[in-house]
């Protein structure tokens, strides 16, 4: 992300149907040796550690919260025994998704997609119409493609994360 990039929050319809073209999935089709999981509570400590060292501290931060409920408001996608790839929901504030993130030696094989689906799908099986996306800017385009997320006015000057007195 470049030192001045805006951040903005995007919010997604829980009931558009096309969501339910990527239902959960344990294994990837096509993608042999990867697994998609609701994190349980053995693998929490990975998790967390492979978000501080693959992306960041503040992220770390707000994955741990996401995976100390139960069941944990996380997804994570192993291989080979390791975590490549996570995701945390309820994290920041309830009906919220973010942070997420796939290790860059396993990007492009659509683990993003089915991370980011399946905790849209939670989500809505909780009881939620709409889920908000944090503090977006690059990746703006992939929520808009893969779910239709629109960005949400103002949320660049009025987000929660200013209020919480957080700046990027």
């Amino acid at each position: 992300m470049g030192a001045n990039a805006t951040m903005f929050d995007m919010l997604v319809n829980l009931y558009d149907e096309s969501l339910l073209d990527a239902r959960i999935q344990e294994s990837i089709p096509g993608q042999a040796g990867y697994s998609v999981v609701r994190t349980p509570g053995i693998l929490a400590d990975e998790v967390a550690s492979f978000t501080e060292q693959e992306f960041s501290p503040m992220w770390a931060s707000e994955t741990r919260r996401s995976l100390y409920s139960t069941p944990s408001d996380s997804y994570a996608v192993v291989y080979d025994n390791h975590i490549v790839g996570f995701c945390a929901f309820n994290a920041t504030a309830k009906g919220f998704f973010g942070p997420t993130g796939v290790h860059h030696d396993h990007r492009g094989k659509g683990l993003g997609r089915i991370l980011l689906v399946n905790a849209l799908l939670s989500l809505r099986q909780e009881g939620y119409a709409y889920a908000v996306i944090g503090g977006v800017n690059e990746a703006a385009g992939f929520y808009e493609r893969t779910v239709h997320a629109t960005r949400i006015p103002s949320s660049d000057k009025h987000s929660i994360y200013a209020h919480m007195g957080i700046s990027f």
